[in-house]
């Protein structure tokens, strides 16, 4: 395995209110590694992408992160909507001091890449689910993180729309050799996209399953191949 980019050393969340969110964790992410947690809701897979994102800080035990450029996904979209598409995205840069126009050259680029060249001065509420959601995710790379972190970020969407944003995410993070983690409740959508699937018990949370997906090419065939009917078999009696 490659240098790590993220591990948490018995990692833990138990909230103020007394619910324990996270048993304790043992989890190391390798640098361009793409892993999808899974299990039932409330079972803290949110929690432990908070926990990475340094936004919650565990109750026992350590998170190390290799890089401090991190980029969020999350389930909404969360763009502000008195703002364009391209000042929405450029918000990082704007926090970050970034001169003006080296970010709206980064901001141009990054809508290009997820396909909404021509949307930069519209406004969120013209915009589809989809639309917004390639926004978020444009807002999310624009400050090239080392880490992507994504918390259900298509589950809203229909499904045609959450097959295309998965094959892109997944081209994306093998152009740019990105560390992603992918929460989701979708078996197939993360097997799709992962290198590494990691299954959860009901809350507290702790991994009780690990699917490695060895496959050259993830594409409709692979979706439709024998293989793929087979881990997701696996998945659901685990």
């Amino acid at each position: 395995m490659m240098s790590a980019a993220l591990r948490l050393h018995a990692a833990s969340k138990t909230f103020a209110n007394g619910v324990a969110a996270l048993a304790p964790v043992d989890l190391a992410v390798a640098q361009g590694e793409f892993v999808a947690l899974v299990g039932p809701s409330g079972c803290g897979k949110s929690t432990l992408l908070r926990l990475a994102a340094g936004l919650e800080q565990p109750s026992s035990g350590r998170v190390e992160r290799a890089d401090a450029r991190i980029g969020y996904v999350f389930q909404d979209a969360t763009l502000m909507p008195w703002a364009s598409v391209a000042r929405n995205v450029r918000l990082p840069l704007d926090l970050a001091g970034v001169p003006r126009a080296d970010a709206d050259a980064r901001v141009a680029a990054q809508l290009a890449r997820v396909g909404l060249a021509d949307f930069a001065h519209t406004y969120p509420r013209q915009l589809s689910g989809g639309m917004k959601m390639r926004a978020s995710l444009a807002r999310a790379l624009v400050a090239e993180p080392a880490l992507l972190l994504m918390d259900e970020p298509f589950g809203a969407l229909d499904d045609l729309t959450r097959t295309r944003l998965d094959d892109e995410v997944r081209a994306l993070a093998v152009e740019r050799g990105l560390t992603v983690l992918f929460v989701t409740h979708n078996l197939a959508e993360a097997l799709f996209l992962a290198d590494r699937v990691l299954l959860f018990s009901p809350r507290p949370g702790r991994i009780v399953a690990e699917q490695r997906v060895e496959a050259p090419a993830r594409d409709a065939a692979f979706r439709t191949s024998a293989e793929f009917a087979g881990l997701l078999r696996g998945l659901h009696s685990r």
